[in-house]
């Protein structure tokens, strides 16, 4: 439960942080700005703290997949960026990716 509970902190940290990096303009903004580094530098300690004991590439798929699909989703109702066929391919992709990295292997060992 805490890791599940630290992921979710860090992804939504992350993809709080790379919204305000779109308002900021560039970093010429200073509110956006500094909002963006609060936000990136809470989504690293909440990173660190649920991935402490875990595998390295399995947490840090999870983290990357489900803040690749919230920042899409965020870009598509916030910003009116344009999804097409391909994007949706590619985002089925990846929740099953995470999903599929989400399940605890029953073998040691082996791939």
């Amino acid at each position: 439960m805490r890791f599940w509970t630290g992921l979710s902190l860090a992804i939504i940290c992350e993809v709080i942080g790379v919204t305000f990096l779109n308002y900021s303009r560039g970093l010429t903004e200073l509110f956006p700005t500094l909002i963006a580094f609060i936000f990136y530098l809470s989504s690293i300690l909440c990173y660190m703290w649920s991935a402490r004991g875990k595998e390295v590439g399995v947490v840090g798929a999870l983290f990357a997949g489900l803040g690749t699909v919230l920042v899409l989703l965020i870009g598509f109702f916030a910003f009116d960026e344009k999804v097409s066929m391909l994007k949706l391919i590619g985002i089925a992709l990846i929740i099953i990716g995470v999903a599929r990295l989400s399940k605890k292997s029953k073998r040691k060992g082996a791939f």
